[in-house]
């Protein structure tokens, strides 16, 4: 099956990326009538009204991409070349973005649906507020009633660059209550990086304030909370993104020469998709094979390099605090 085999649903609230995100996905050939952005809150029925999009369509696959993603090129028909692949039960396939706060490779963002099963996935979604992860409650409940969804190793993208402050803080709140146990990479690696990025300043504001909140969180950008939060945020608006200075050759060489902190390496030992307890080098070289899928060799063994070197130190410096 070729490109015209997927209908792809853009699920935006306003993002500054709303634009480019579709350019991006319309460059790598989708037809212009096979890409719709709905402005739907809250997520449950953006997810409800998507899903509809993509049965009314027909086409064998329906591709629901979050506007805060620059997919790289190549990705959508490698990912439905992926799809093509899989049992006739798995529901859904999914990537790994590259985060922007995360600092590397996580899941997330894109969602590559068989269409012949959306129906079923609609009657899961859960009721607004029931759940902060609506999408992987009605994922799970699907593998439940036997129709799994799997992962890819493929990245597709950025995530969560060049957003409006005000997204960035909303969603760093969130992340407070989300992924709490994540601190150990965010609060390091966003503090080293917020005198030189503005970006990471306002994400750590969001969190603090997303840590301060005790009462249920729901991804839905109208919510008075947020609102409240957000008085005392110290940051101008960021210029419109001329879309004449983005193409997909762009999106890849951010890709090629990112370099992920050492706070990510520590969280995640060999990139995301390596086995907890691996040894170093497997992990180096788990790492080393990540890298080269996305950018050339001399690149990828720098990045290892970088982190064996920073592993070495640690190691080092903690023996000579025991002796």
């Amino acid at each position: 099956m070729s490109i015209d085999s997927v209908t792809v649903i853009i699920r935006s609230v306003g993002e500054r990326t709303e634009s480019l995100c579709k350019k991006l996905i319309l460059d790598q050939g989708v037809p212009v009538e096979a890409v719709f952005v709905i402005n739907e809150a809250p997520f449950s029925k953006a997810m409800k009204v998507g899903f509809e999009i993509g049965i009314i369509e027909k086409r064998p696959w329906t591709y629901c991409v979050d506007a805060d993603l620059l997919l790289r090129p190549q990705s959508i028909l490698n990912m439905i070349e992926h799809a093509n692949k899989q049992p006739a039960n798995v529901c859904e396939i999914q990537g790994f973005i590259l985060d922007k706060f995360f600092g590397g490779a996580r899941m997330g963002g894109v969602h590559l649906y068989r269409t012949s099963l959306l129906k079923r996935v609609i009657d899961l979604i859960p009721p607004e507020g029931k759940d902060i992860r609506p999408e992987t409650h009605a994922l799970n409940a699907m593998r439940a009633a036997g129709y799994p969804w799997i992962t890819v190793k493929e990245l597709v993208g950025l995530h969560d660059f060049e957003q409006t402050y005000e997204d960035i803080f909303r969603k760093c709140f969130v992340q407070a209550h989300k992924h709490l146990s994540h601190t150990g990479l965010f609060i390091p690696y966003w503090r080293s990086k917020s005198n030189q990025d503005m970006d990471y300043k306002v994400a750590l504001t969001g969190f603090a304030e997303g840590v301060k909140h005790f009462g249920e969180v729901r991804i839905d950008k109208r919510e008075k909370y947020f609102q409240d939060a957000m008085q005392g945020l110290d940051a101008g608006p960021k210029n419109e993104i001329d879309l004449s200075e983005w193409n997909l050759n762009r999106i890849e060489c951010l890709i090629e020469n990112w370099i992920e902190p050492a706070e990510y390496w520590e969280k995640y030992p060999g990139g995301m998709l390596a086995s907890s307890g691996s040894s170093i080098m497997s992990c180096a070289l788990e790492q080393y094979r990540w890298h080269r899928g996305r950018s050339s060799m001399s690149t990828s063994s720098k990045q290892v390099l970088a982190w064996l070197l920073i592993g070495a130190g640690k190691k080092l410096g903690s023996r000579s605090t025991v002796l």
